[in-house]
């Protein structure tokens, strides 16, 4: 894990991996280390059922 620091007091804010992108963040307050995970992406787009010439297209359906 990395560990990134304030750059005027070197205190430390956080940690994280590159590999897994998980982060872990400790609460000034409380003391608590909090592990983050980025969620899921979500797909670009969903796949059509049907060929749809609903787009512009001029080509002919086959």
């Amino acid at each position: 894990m990395k560990d990134i620091r304030c750059g005027k007091c070197r205190a430390l804010l956080f940690r994280m991996s590159g590999a897994t992108n998980e982060i872990e963040i400790k609460c000034r307050r409380c003391g608590t280390v909090n592990h983050l995970r980025p969620n899921e992406p979500e797909p670009e787009r969903q796949e059509r059922l049907e060929r749809d010439v609903s787009c512009g297209s001029i080509s002919p359906r086959k």
